[in-house]
């Protein structure tokens, strides 16, 4: 992978799939290691049917060769978990925004906040998101993710794992002079204000890395006019709009939280935490015998 990275997607998950669809010269490295490791488990195999065939006869020993069978048996049920998951699970990418967006196995998943805590240099240090996760059965439930803290499902077998958030413009909230009323302004959800239509087109940068907002004036027997709001309280003469001879001035920015997050489905769960309990017997089996030994 390091020799041709650029074939590879960003965030590469245990995906086999990726290598034979199609088969490609340039995954040779990986084809030669997936026939070293069926040498290795056929080896595996034999050991434990070897095992197993001398524990019938033994009459002394008999606790070295159950060490060894539980031993052997957790490393075949990790190589079989890594080859269900490579060749049967599933991973993709999505963001994230207060629109639900649905993922597959899971429901209709959006991002209700973003929180991001830096280190005293400025550095990012974590990322704190809150998704609201409306599952099959329409119950709609919250969930915190962060770095190292994923959002598990179906025990396990189902995540989402945070790759980056922020809170990122979406729209202005402006205030008339005369009378302080408040409008909300949203892309492409005009108000009606002072007998005309008001619409927010969008929120952009400006080649001074100042952000402005564009909106379209509407009115009646008027010809439609593009207004230029800077949104900025320090540009006095340029955070202002005038419509029909009234005053909107800038109040705040409305922000949305939108989220990277990468979803994983391993089906070979239930086979890795079945290894880890009969890995947890040999390891116990292989100390109580050493202290025999000693004492």
């Amino acid at each position: 992978m390091n020799m041709n990275p650029e074939i590879y997607p960003p965030f590469f998950p245990f995906d086999l799939q990726f290598f034979f669809q199609p088969t490609l010269t340039v995954h040779w490295w990986l084809y030669l290691l997936l026939i070293t490791f069926s040498f290795f488990a056929i080896n595996m195999v034999a050991c434990f049917i070897e095992s197993l065939i001398r524990i019938k006869s033994a009459t002394t020993g008999k606790l070295r060769l159950f060490i060894g069978i539980f031993i052997h048996a957790a490393l075949i049920l990790t190589m079989a978990a890594h080859i269900y998951d490579g060749f049967y699970g599933s991973s993709g990418q999505a963001t994230l925004s207060p629109e639900p967006t649905l993922i597959t196995g899971i429901g209709n998943v959006s991002a209700l906040s973003v929180h991001n805590t830096h280190h005293p240099d400025g550095s990012l240090k974590d990322t704190e998101v809150i998704l609201k996760i409306s599952q099959k059965n329409a119950e709609s439930t919250q969930q915190r993710i962060a770095y190292n803290e994923p959002a598990t499902f179906e025990n396990g077998q189902r995540e989402i794992i945070i790759q980056g958030g922020q809170n990122r413009p979406a729209g202005v909230i402006l205030i008339r002079k005369h009378d302080g009323e408040i409008f909300e302004m949203m892309p492409y959800r005009p108000q009606q204000i002072n007998g005309g239509r008001l619409t927010l087109k969008g929120v952009y940068q400006s080649q001074m890395e100042v952000l402005i907002a564009q909106f379209v004036w509407e009115k009646i027997s008027e010809q439609p006019q593009l207004l230029t709001m800077a949104l900025h309280d320090g540009m006095v003469r340029h955070n202002k709009i005038t419509v029909d001879n009234e005053i909107l001035g800038y109040k705040e920015m409305l922000e949305v939280p939108v989220v990277a997050v990468m979803t994983r489905y391993n089906p070979a769960i239930p086979i890795i935490l079945l290894s880890l309990l009969v890995a947890t017997i040999g390891t116990v089996l292989q100390i109580y015998y050493a202290r025999t030994q000693s004492s």
